[in-house]
C-alpha cells in the first residue's frame, strides 16, 4: 500500500469519526459497527499499518464513504460533518506542535487501555473515560469545536459521552494523518486524487 493510499484511509478515519458525531447529534444513533472502529482505533498506540488502526480496511469503510461524498456532492443536511473535519484537522496541527498535552493524552489513553481486560473499548466506562480525556484535554484548545443538534439528544449523557470519544478518535486518526504526510493543501489540490483512491480502496475485496 502506497503513501497516498495510507494518507487516504487516515483521513478517511476523520471523516468516519465526524459523521458518526453529526449523526448522533442529529438523530441519537449512528452506524454501530462504524462507531466501535473508530472507538478501537484511539487504543491502537503500536499499530504496524494504517489498516490495523482500525482493525482492517472494513474497520474504515463508512469513512471512506463519507470522504467520497463529502469532497464530491456533500449532502446539505450533513454540512456538520464538514465543519467537525475541518476543525479536527486543524486541532491536530496543534497537538502535534504540544508535546506535553500529547504526551498527557497518551497518558490516559494507556491507563483506559489497562482497563481493556475489565471493560471492552465500547463499554460505556471506556467511552466515558475517553469523554473525559476529551474534555479535559483538548476541548478548550481553539477552534472549540460545537456540536449542533437536537437538544434531546445532546443532553442525553450517554450520547455526549459518545460524540466526545468519537472527537477524540476523529483526532487521533488526524494526527496520524499529518504523520503520514498529509495536509490542508492536500485537501484542497488532491481532492479528485482523494475521491479516487478512496473509491479504488472501497472496491478491493474484503
Amino acid at each position: 500500500m502506497n503513501q497516498f493510499e495510507q494518507q487516504t484511509i487516515a483521513l478517511a478515519g476523520v471523516y468516519q469519526a465526524t459523521a458518526l458525531v453529526d449523526k448522533l447529534a442529529r438523530s441519537g444513533q449512528a452506524d454501530a459497527e462504524a462507531m466501535e472502529k473508530s472507538l478501537y482505533s484511539v487504543f491502537q498506540t503500536d499499530a504496524d499499518t494504517t489498516t490495523e488502526v482500525f482493525s482492517g480496511l472494513d474497520g474504515v469503510r463508512y469513512g471512506l464513504q463519507q470522504l467520497q461524498q463529502q469532497l464530491t456532492s456533500p449532502a446539505r443536511e450533513q454540512i456538520g460533518t464538514t465543519r467537525y473535519s475541518i476543525s479536527v484537522l486543524l486541532l491536530s496541527g496543534k497537538l502535534l506542535k504540544d508535546s506535553e498535552r500529547l504526551k498527557q493524552i497518551s497518558e490516559r489513553i494507556k491507563a483506559a487501555a489497562a482497563k481493556l481486560d475489565l471493560y471492552d473499548y465500547t463499554h460505556s466506562n471506556q467511552i466515558a473515560a475517553l469523554a473525559d480525556i476529551y474534555s479535559s484535554t483538548i476541548s478548550d484548545l481553539s477552534p472549540r469545536i460545537m456540536v449542533k443538534g437536537d437538544p434531546l439528544h445532546l443532553q442525553n449523557p450517554e450520547t455526549q459521552n459518545r460524540v466526545r470519544a468519537l472527537l477524540l478518535a476523529g483526532i487521533r486518526a488526524a494526527i496520524l494523518w499529518r504523520q503520514l504526510g498529509g495536509s490542508r493543501i492536500q485537501l484542497l489540490f488532491k481532492r479528485k486524487q482523494l475521491v479516487k483512491t478512496a473509491k479504488q480502496l472501497l472496491e478491493q475485496p474484503t
